[in-house]
């Protein structure tokens, strides 16, 4: 139950506190007062946002606090979760909200610095708010399923729906990718093997390029080659006076000289190496000269081989030793496979996640039909007492068969109403008038009223659209909820304030050249002026006066009689 709220510095609001009551509470103040600021104050506290200009000119920030008494267990729970203690020992509720200029803000629950999303997971336990508009929304055929849902307390088969369909849709994305990817995969599978037979019919081996551009080099200097390595063997070996002469020369000397000192026998042993080494080198020197030739075939056949060479490795890049490895990966990702035994599984997923999602939106359409049942014959009691007398409600659901499951199921609700007996029931968003929208919406708020669980009810200006006798009629209706749970109701017709166990006017002022708002509590005598006012305008004359009287002691009923003394003064007794 919403007990106290406080505001200060909030658009014309200096500073001020309004103390509700159990039961009917009622506010009320001429147009522009400033009665939206405390349910926009209200709707801020419980972590919406706040308009960029909803601090009051000249301070630098504004606070709104809300103290919540005998609070639900759902919102014990919650503060439990978050480390947050309970206040007192009847477990208030002490919700503050700072607002700086600008639009940053602080929370506060309990005195700790609380979340937004802790506000808003609170909120819906605590208040449930009504708008002057909302009736409208029974004009639009797409918001029926929603309320139905609402008012049948289907919100956890609801959001297992929708899980389940977000696990449909995600199993259908991915075989919609897998496909994409072994479509891609076919087209890079040209690709892939274009390349791969090009690598091949190459026919690369490592060193190979290295080994060509020498040969090519021998091949273009043949003839020099030739003369040099020649010269060079002459000199080292074949010629008189070769170098391998004078050291067989030297070497027949050093061995008679180590017949007379052995201790030579090293310098022996390094000519005997060094005259077999430079007669090899002559040998190899005669091979590789005689072996030249000048092949202008061969040097064709080289330079094409290399020129093939530089093209694969500007086109692939790298070495021919990265092109062999590029090989060898293109044949191993072409031997992967495997893309449709991936389909085939995503595909056994995709049923099953169809199948366990058919289930649930069966489940939750019977549990939709039961809940249209209970509240047809609940409805057109309710309406019965709102002044629509013989009037008939039903809910009835489109054709299912061949309809794709929806996050929501696959159920259309539509509301139909019979506005008088005999009349066959027409759709309620073609044909309902604008008072009768406001009652009905009113009817289906008293039905959903057992599932907001102990919530504090605000109704905003509800009473578009009717006025008189049905006024009257929703004003008794308000009071009967208040018998239950705690009502707030902003109105501009007395026929409703007049029903009210309690009621706070608010009225708007001028101090010191700057509007203020402020709230305060009527005692009896100034309900009486109060709904005065508002039957007759600013002039409350005598005759509103006794019409105010009227009122009251007709809202009271059985509850007590107004007594009205000579002096003016208005009580119960």
């Amino acid at each position: 139950m919403l007990r106290t709220l406080r505001v200060r510095d909030l658009a014309i609001i200096d500073e001020l506190e309004v103390v509700l009551e159990p039961g009917l509470n009622v506010i009320t103040g001429e147009t522009g007062a400033g009665k939206s600021i405390l349910l926009q104050a209200l709707d801020v506290a419980l972590g919406g946002r706040p308009d960029a200009d909803l601090v009051r000119g000249g301070a630098e920030e504004g606070t709104v606090e809300a103290l919540f008494t005998v609070v639900p267990v759902a919102v014990r729970e919650l503060l439990r979760a978050a480390g947050i203690s309970e206040q007192g020992q009847t477990g208030e509720l002490i919700v503050r909200r700072v607002i700086a200029k600008g639009g940053r803000t602080r929370a506060y629950v309990n005195g700790a610095l609380g979340s937004l999303p802790l506000l808003r997971e609170l909120a819906p336990h605590l208040l449930r708010v009504y708008g002057q508009d909302e009736h409208e929304a029974l004009r639009r055929v797409e918001t029926h399923r929603e309320l139905l849902d609402g008012i049948g307390g289907l919100g956890s088969t609801l959001e297992e729906m929708r899980r389940r369909h977000a696990r449909l849709v995600a199993a259908r994305q991915e075989v919609a990718h897998a496909e994409a990817e072994r479509d891609a995969a076919a087209e890079r599978s040209e690709l892939l093997t274009a390349q791969l037979q090009e690598l091949e019919r190459a026919g690369l081996m490592a060193g190979e390029e290295e080994a060509l551009g020498g040969e090519r080099v021998r091949l273009v200097h043949a003839e020099r080659l030739a003369t040099l390595t020649t010269a060079a063997e002459a000199a080292a070996y074949s010629e008189e006076g070769a170098c391998s002469e004078g050291l067989g020369r030297a070497l027949g000397a050093l061995r008679e000289a180590e017949r007379l000192d052995p201790a030579l026998a090293p310098v022996r042993t390094l000519l005997e190496t060094a005259l077999a080494e430079v007669e090899e080198a002559g040998q190899a020197l005669g091979h590789y000269a005689r072996g030249l030739t000048l092949d202008a075939d061969r040097l064709d056949a080289v330079e094409e081989r290399l020129a093939l060479l530089a093209r694969m490795r500007r086109k692939y890049g790298g070495t021919v030793e990265d092109l062999i490895a590029r090989r060898q990966a293109l044949m191993a990702e072409l031997a992967g496979g495997g893309s449709e035994e991936r389909l085939a599984s995503l595909g056994r997923a995709v049923v099953e996640a169809e199948r366990a999602a058919t289930e649930w939106a069966r489940r939750l359409s019977v549990e939709r039909r039961r809940v249209a049942h209970q509240l047809g014959r609940a409805m057109t009691a309710e309406l019965a007492g709102l002044a629509l007398k013989g009037a008939r409600f039903e809910v009835r659901f489109g054709e299912t068969d061949g309809r794709p499951i929806g996050p929501e199921g696959w159920d259309d609700v539509e509301f139909f109403l019979s506005a008088n007996a005999g009349e066959a029931p027409r759709s309620l968003a073609r044909v309902a008038s604008g008072g009768e929208l406001s009652r009905i919406m009113l009817a289906l708020k008293t039905q959903a009223a057992a599932e907001t669980r102990g919530a504090t009810l605000i109704f905003d200006e509800v009473d578009a659209g009717i006025g008189g006798a049905v006024a009257e009629v929703v004003g008794r209706k308000l009071q009967q909820l208040g018998r239950t749970r705690q009502v707030l109701c902003v109105t501009h017709l007395p026929l409703i304030a007049a029903f009210a166990e309690h009621h706070v006017v608010v009225t708007k002022g001028v101090i010191q050249g700057r509007a203020i708002s402020s709230a305060r509590a009527l005692s009896t005598n100034e309900r009486v002026i109060e709904l005065a006012r508002m039957l007759g305008g600013t002039q409350v004359t005598d005759e509103a006066r006794q019409h105010a009287v009227q009122l009251l002691r007709e809202a009271a009923g059985r509850k007590g009689v107004i007594l009205q003394s000579l002096t003016g003064e208005v009580g119960f007794e």
